[in-house]
């Protein structure tokens, strides 16, 4: 090859001047770039991975407990209520038929209606207090699960892991990948002092 190119330039020095010219700024050009792509490759490599089950952190987690005995009794609280309520509403109904005779026929519809609007009234007040139990405890788990992903973030760092997994992404990982238990047990320490607060439904006007 040598010996083709001292051949080749003898004969045709200007093409083998332009033709060196050409495979020097080749040179010159592709270093940068194999250089830029080793770079890449190292930037997205990765080698350490963890698996976590948040879902089960979640549930088993101290704060979700707490949170459902609160919320449990505060259900509690409500039912008694609105069992008086309804005595109260069977009273209301055993006397309004009990009048239904001494009183007139408009004014005994006009107490009919009042009744009603009474009724409508106690069954609006279950569903908004049952939807304030709800969105309590939708509220709790998204706290829970913000300060969760949190610590998986904090452990990773730690162990120097690459990537997080969520455990149902994958269908084969060693045991030794799951880091679980650690975050659940972080967690439980971070809210050993958490407090739930459920916020009363606003009372409508015929309350």
């Amino acid at each position: 090859m040598h010996f083709y190119l001292d051949k080749f330039s003898a004969q045709n020095p200007l093409r083998y001047l332009i033709l060196a010219l050409a495979m020097f700024w080749m040179a010159v050009f592709l270093m940068p770039l194999s250089a830029v792509a080793q770079d890449a490759g190292e930037r997205f490599s990765f080698q350490r991975v963890a698996v976590i089950d948040l879902a089960r952190i979640i549930r088993e987690s101290e704060a979700t407990e707490r949170v459902r005995a609160l919320l449990d009794s505060k259900s509690e609280e409500f039912q008694k209520e609105f069992a008086e309520k309804e005595v109260q509403l069977l009273a209301k109904e055993k006397e309004l038929k009990a009048r239904q005779s001494l009183i007139s026929d408009e004014a005994y519809q006009e107490e009919v209606r009042a009744f009603q609007r009474d009724v409508a009234a106690v069954q609006q007040d279950i569903q908004n207090k049952r939807q304030s139990l709800d969105r309590a405890l939708q509220q709790a788990q998204d706290k829970i699960r913000q300060l969760a992903t949190t610590i998986v973030a904090e452990r990773a760092s730690e162990l120097n892991i690459d990537l997080v997994f969520k455990e149902e992404q994958l269908l084969i990982f060693r045991n030794q990948l799951n880091i679980t238990d650690d975050v659940l047990e972080r967690l439980n320490l971070r809210t050993k002092d958490a407090q739930l607060e459920i916020s009363e439904p606003t009372k409508t006007k015929s309350e």
